[in-house]
């Protein structure tokens, strides 16, 4: 499993928030501290601002800073805004795609069962990730 990029500079910029508490911080100062372009930066930021995670602020000192305690963010939280559902495999998903899915109550494909034991746990790892944590807040 790859996460996009996208999720990689979105948890990149909750993270520089959080490490920058009560401050603004502005688009291009961000997107030039975190390396990416700056437009990349505005797709970034939309995405986090429409999932809640953050707010702009407007005016000539404008910028963005963080709209809920970096303690309630979890790695978990950004993936699941930016990608949708974590699912490791295709015979995972809700749709039931695989032919041997419940079969019967115990006879699902021989690896179905490790698939969905690694999705479970990569699932609670995430959740257990707190962006606090994450940038040094917890202590």
């Amino acid at each position: 499993m790859k996460f996009q990029i996208t999720t990689d500079y979105a948890i990149r910029v909750v993270l520089y928030l959080a490490q920058h508490p009560g401050q603004v911080c502005g688009s291009r100062e961000m997107a030039e501290k975190l390396c990416m372009t700056y437009s990349y930066m505005i797709k970034v930021t939309a995405k986090l601002k429409a999932a809640g995670f953050i707010e702009s602020v407007q005016g000539p000192f404008g910028g963005y800073r963080l709209a809920i305690s970096p303690f309630d963010i979890t790695l978990y939280d950004i993936i699941l805004a930016i990608e949708g559902k974590i699912q490791i495999n295709r015979c995972l998903e809700d749709d039931h795609y695989c032919s041997r899915y419940n079969i019967d109550e115990q006879n699902h494909c021989p690896v179905h069962q490790s698939f969905q034991t690694l999705q479970n746990q990569m699932i609670e790892f995430l959740k257990s990730q707190r962006i606090s944590k994450l940038s040094g807040m917890d202590t």
